[in-house]
């Protein structure tokens, strides 16, 4: 089987892991990485599909919130061709999950000699793991929360006979946890900290545009031409976000923005 090699993996330090993510890699036989459809690089994890493939498990790359994006533009991208076993999903709308659910039977058959089968669950805090297992186990199988990092145990699921789910907390890269400025952006577009405690959210909210062109302006109805500050002062008077003097507070602003954001409001 295919296993594409994840990206800038050249010359990079060891990184750990907790050991509830490394248990869940070693118990293993398929190990799914969700990944966010609007930033698939960003919200890969290449240290983790490193150590996936080290232990000689199958990845398996699931895309979720495919519904806030151009599907078609999306599978013809060069991120894509990237991933290995590439499924397509919304929790939302229900797409793809029909031929996620065929293709992991598909998958685990290839283990047939195990008395049982373990898919792994794993990504960034945020993107979908949660809702991907409760999608799979065709109830609320795992807890679900809009607040990231929710999850912080081992937990084990029926997916089918013979195969288990295994959740557990969502994973941030120690050397991540430095919170560098680009760490930080990248957190912040992920959704992996809640809007409330994102530092410097215009700057979030620029890397937005900066990256999907005309998107808030189309979605807010704005002609900004890029300019960020036009876009939180139009909308911080729209939604009478202001300070005492009266002059539009861009901090709170940008915060709703970054919530609708994560929120999947604002789609492509």
């Amino acid at each position: 089987m295919r296993t594409a090699g994840p990206p800038n993996i050249h010359n990079r330090h060891k990184v750990s892991f907790s050991d509830q993510v490394k248990n869940i890699i070693r118990i293993s036989d398929i190990v799914l990485e969700i990944v966010d459809a609007r930033h698939i690089n960003e919200s890969r994890i290449p240290e983790l599909e490193e150590l996936i493939k080290e232990n000689g498990k199958m990845l398996v790359h699931v895309v979720t919130k495919i519904d806030l994006v151009d599907v078609k533009k999306l599978k013809e991208s060069e991120e894509v061709k990237e991933l290995s076993h590439p499924l397509f999903i919304s929790c939302k709308t229900k797409e793809g999950i029909k031929n996620m659910r065929e293709k992991l039977h598909i998958f685990s058959k290839n283990f047939k000699e195990h008395e049982r089968v373990h898919i792994g669950v794993v990504g960034y805090p945020n993107t979908g793991k949660s809702s991907v297992i409760s999608i799979l186990a065709r109830r609320a199988a795992a807890p679900v929360s809009s607040q990231s990092g929710f999850t912080k145990h081992i937990s084990k699921v029926r997916f089918a006979k013979g195969i288990h789910l295994l959740d557990g907390p969502g994973v941030i890269p120690a050397k991540e946890n430095l919170f560098g400025d680009k760490d930080l952006k990248k957190h912040a577009l992920l959704g992996v900290h809640v809007p409330e405690n994102v530092r410097n959210p215009d700057l979030i909210v620029f890397e937005i545009m900066k990256s999907h062109p005309g998107r808030l302006e189309k979605h807010y109805d704005i002609e900004s031409e890029g300019d960020v500050e036009i876009l939180l002062n139009t909308l911080g008077e729209r939604w009478n976000i202001l300070k005492k003097k009266g002059e539009v507070d861009s901090d709170k602003t940008a915060r709703r923005v970054l919530k609708d954001w994560h929120d999947g409001k604002i789609k492509s």
